[in-house]
């Protein structure tokens, strides 16, 4: 049991970065978290974990160890599942919080799944694009996106999302296809105000200049994902969204991709919870659904994603 709780103490310091934090989560000091780490690297002779005063960042053994360790405790949770009484039949009420557009998208058309394997648990689903907290708005489980910042709740990474630019065929038509960034100041260019801090998030490019401001001027501006979506679908110019978001329009040709090798990465997924000894059984199944339905990520499913191809 003692090596159990090493590899999961060791766990959680990769998914905090974060001794203090695991110290938190997991009832210790941070010292003893310390002191675990130290003996798992002396046990293995290897260097899991680089450490400065401000970060700690797993080493490229420490991110293997991390994946093998990962696959253990699913495989142990599951021999949990499958022999304890309460884990046969899970049961009672989940809450869960979602982003708005990520769970009318890609969430909720996967729930059927959920709730033939589950039926006896009664999931309300909270669509909402900022949760305050979990226990503030009893909430069981919470997706989100972007930094998520550091708490005792145990974070689980379910994807990452890059940014992509997009038009309608009938702006590409209208106005040319923009081949650079330079091009772009020539381009009808749609951006997005984010409703937490009121400022304008400006684009990034993969391959542009650094410091670049990019769009020089907006054209228009909105504060939402869906609304930017909309926009570039009604033919009113470029935007930069989410690849999830503009997916299933690239797919079926509505929206064309611009410039893919400015492809960048936008942020993370994560699912967020409350850890605790005896986690309850319908909250770790579907943890579990979760990161089974984003692995690989739904959006991602081997298509090209640059739709349908201009002749502009």
């Amino acid at each position: 049991m003692d090596r159990l709780h090493g590899l999961l103490m060791f766990l959680n310091v990769v998914e905090t970065r974060s001794f203090s934090a695991t110290a938190r989560a997991m009832g210790v000091t941070t010292s003893a978290v310390s002191a675990t780490i130290i003996r798992l690297e002396q046990k293995l002779s290897v260097r899991l974990l680089n450490r400065t005063t401000r970060s700690v960042s797993p080493t490229p053994e420490g991110l293997d160890f991390y994946e093998r360790c990962k696959r253990i405790v699913a495989d142990l949770e599951q021999a949990e599942l499958a022999v304890s009484r309460s884990g046969k039949t899970p049961s009672g009420s989940l809450r869960f919080a979602v982003p708005s557009a990520l769970g009318r998208m890609w969430v909720i058309p996967r729930l059927a799944r959920f709730t033939a394997a589950y039926p006896a648990i009664s999931v309300e689903v909270v669509l909402d694009d900022f949760i305050s907290g979990l226990a503030s708005e009893n909430i069981d489980a919470a997706i989100q996106v972007g930094d998520i910042p550091s708490s005792s709740l145990t974070v689980r990474k379910l994807a990452s999302v890059d940014y992509v630019l997009v038009a309608s065929p009938r702006y590409i038509e209208a106005k040319g296809m923009p081949l650079s960034a330079a091009d772009l100041a020539h381009h009808q260019c749609i951006t997005y105000r984010r409703p937490r801090n009121g400022q304008i998030r400006k684009w990034q490019l993969n391959d542009a200049p650094a410091k670049t401001n990019i769009p020089e001027t907006a054209y228009m501006t909105f504060n939402s994902g869906d609304g930017l979506i909309a926009a570039s679908t009604s033919g009113l110019g470029i935007v930069q969204v989410g690849r999830y978001y503009a997916q299933p329009l690239l797919d079926s040709g509505l929206l064309i991709e611009i410039m893919p090798q400015t492809r960048t990465h936008a942020y993370d997924i994560a699912v967020v919870f409350r850890q605790t000894k005896r986690m309850p059984p319908r909250l770790r199944v579907f943890v579990n659904f979760l990161v089974d339905i984003f692995a690989p990520p739904p959006w991602d499913d081997g298509k090209t994603g640059t739709g349908r191809r201009s002749r502009a």
